[in-house]
């Protein structure tokens, strides 16, 4: 079972949009918020890549308490509106700038659905009946000669369980 979410990534912020609700009998994960990427005002001058975190809040519940009734689950990011993980792409216009969602701080794990040369999170078992909290990397490479304007993706999130 999977359930889905509809982000949109901009600069300066990630969005999401679009409600959920639990899937299953009984069983299921529900997002509860997602805290906007904050880029802040990307400068195609500046030598350093501009940085950015986020973060998904869900709640998954099984019935019962303790972990998820033992079940895994693992959350993926779609590659948007790229047809790559490596980069993905914001547009305005007919202009792009390249940025990426990361598992780690470090910003070497692309965040996506384990193919392409990105990963997954996961799997591991959620608390049950908590709410889980992920944090979300960002970063727009440096020196990126765009056009001025506001930069937009279309995601998807899904926990599978």
């Amino acid at each position: 079972m999977s359930t889905t979410r509809l982000i949109y990534l901009g600069v300066p912020l990630l969005w999401l949009l679009a409600g959920l609700s639990a899937y299953g009998q009984g069983t299921g994960c529900q997002f509860q918020s997602v805290t906007a990427v904050n880029f802040g005002v990307y400068d195609p001058f500046a030598p350093a890549a501009l940085d950015g975190t986020g973060q998904l809040r869900f709640v998954c519940s099984g019935g019962g308490t303790g972990s998820f009734n033992n079940r895994s689950i693992t959350i993926q990011i779609s590659q948007g509106n790229s047809n790559s993980f490596t980069p993905r792409q914001m547009s305005s216009g007919s202009s792009r700038l390249n940025y990426n969602l990361y598992l780690d701080s470090d910003r070497s794990l692309i965040w996506g659905n384990g193919t392409g040369g990105s990963y997954q999170r996961g799997p591991f078992i959620p608390g049950n009946n908590v709410v889980n909290t992920i944090p979300i990397y960002g970063r727009i490479p440096a020196q990126q000669w765009v056009a001025p304007g506001a930069y937009s993706d279309s995601l998807q999130v899904v926990i599978q369980f």
